[in-house]
């Protein structure tokens, strides 16, 4: 649990070496660039929170992909920013921290 905490820089794609990590709560701090696709080996995934950072980008096709294996998970990001269709992500976040499902 990594949130709020004033993050800033891109997202390291070691993360993606984690791969027993089941929870990764990223989100309300100021990490920029896009969503490393190293972040598609998280095979015990069950909960990804990126919103409320300045991520850009498209969600890498691995990423989503965790979502079929799994059945199952929450992929949260902020709506604006990342391009992230209703099939991979279960919510999409407006400036302000609204969030919906998709």
């Amino acid at each position: 649990y990594l949130e709020n905490n004033l993050l800033s820089g891109t997202i390291p794609s070691e993360l993606g070496l984690l791969t027993q990590l089941q929870d990764l709560f990223l989100f309300g701090n100021v990490l920029t660039g896009s969503i490393p696709t190293e972040l598609g080996l998280l095979n015990n995934f069950q909960k990804l929170y990126l919103q409320e950072n300045m991520l850009t980008g498209t969600m890498p096709d691995q990423v989503c992909a965790l979502r079929d294996v799994q059945g199952s998970g929450d992929l949260v990001v902020d709506c604006g920013e990342v391009q992230c269709g209703s099939e991979c992500c279960t919510q999409c976040c407006l400036d302000g921290g609204a969030c919906y499902w998709t």
